[in-house]
């Protein structure tokens, strides 16, 4: 249970393309993420990282601030259709970069971003939700 900072975005970004990679290799039969055995040479290395790292940096880039900001609305709401947004954004550009082949993919990844936002967050996003409530009472 985390504090929405910019440190823990990332973080919670990161873990959940952890685990999202780890349900592809599962799903796939293909563990080349821990076949680092096969690694020879700088260049191999730097293809390597370029390969698994793409995708949770341009994530990173493109909705850390939008996450942390939404994160900060105090209307459950509002944080709910906003966040909804943010993850039918990020599938589209999840499967256009990396699965336009197979579209469940992009559901597994954004399942995997619901289940990982909520374990982050979830004290933030229950003290949301419990002053919303009160709120309109």
């Amino acid at each position: 249970m985390l504090r929405p900072t910019f440190k823990n975005i990332l973080l919670f970004f990161f873990v959940k393309y952890f685990v999202f990679y780890i349900l592809l290799m599962f799903k796939n039969k293909d563990y080349s993420l821990i076949q680092l055995n096969n690694l020879r040479n700088y260049q191999d290395v730097f293809y390597y990282l370029l390969i698994f790292l793409f995708l949770p940096v341009v994530t990173c880039l493109l909705f850390s601030a939008p996450i942390y900001l939404i994160l900060k609305i105090r209307r459950a709401i509002y944080l709910v259709i906003l966040i909804t947004v943010i993850f039918i954004v990020e599938y589209v550009l999840y499967t256009y970069l990396a699965s336009q082949t197979d579209l469940m993919n992009g559901v597994y990844n954004e399942a995997i971003s619901v289940l990982v936002l909520w374990l982050f967050f979830f004290k933030h996003i229950k003290s949301i939700f419990r002053k919303s409530l009160i709120d309109k009472t």
